[in-house]
């Protein structure tokens, strides 16, 4: 993965590329985000997800990251989105979207099958398509350049 981040911020510096990496923070300690813009943050509503929320937080800031910010996953209820809402607060930064605990991602993950070819309109591909849309609207130009 190192290697073709170095290689899109060497040749193609002006694309957007979205990575889903592995749990950990092993790819913030080894330097392979070193060139990214923006990092979000999986959090669920549990203690042990929350420290590695914030260990993440505290080290993407120290690598000079310049903006962090949080997705909630596995939400049931609106205590757990209230709860990661203000540790997205108490972080100084925001809580982009929440994803409910949603029986499709088991089941499709059950079949090795993708939700989306599993249940489309599941809660969980509808919260990541408002995701989507929210980062294309903030983050991103849409307006063609030339």
């Amino acid at each position: 993965m190192r290697d073709f981040i170095d290689q899109v911020e060497g040749e193609l510096s002006d694309v957007v590329v979205v990575a889903d990496m592995e749990a950990g923070l092993e790819h913030l300690s080894i330097g392979t985000l070193r060139y990214i813009d923006m990092l979000l943050v999986v959090v669920q509503p549990t203690m042990k997800t929350m420290m590695t929320a914030d260990r993440t937080y505290k080290l993407a800031l120290e690598l000079g990251i310049p903006k962090v910010a949080f997705l909630a996953n596995r939400i049931r209820s609106q205590a757990d989105h209230d709860q990661l809402a203000a540790f997205a607060a108490e972080h100084d930064s925001e809580l982009l979207i929440a994803i409910p605990e949603d029986d499709s991602v088991r089941i499709a993950d059950a079949r090795n099958m993708c939700i989306l070819d599993v249940a489309p309109e599941s809660s969980t591909v509808l919260a990541v398509g408002r995701l989507a849309d929210t980062l294309e609207g903030r983050y991103f130009s849409t307006t063609p350049t030339g």
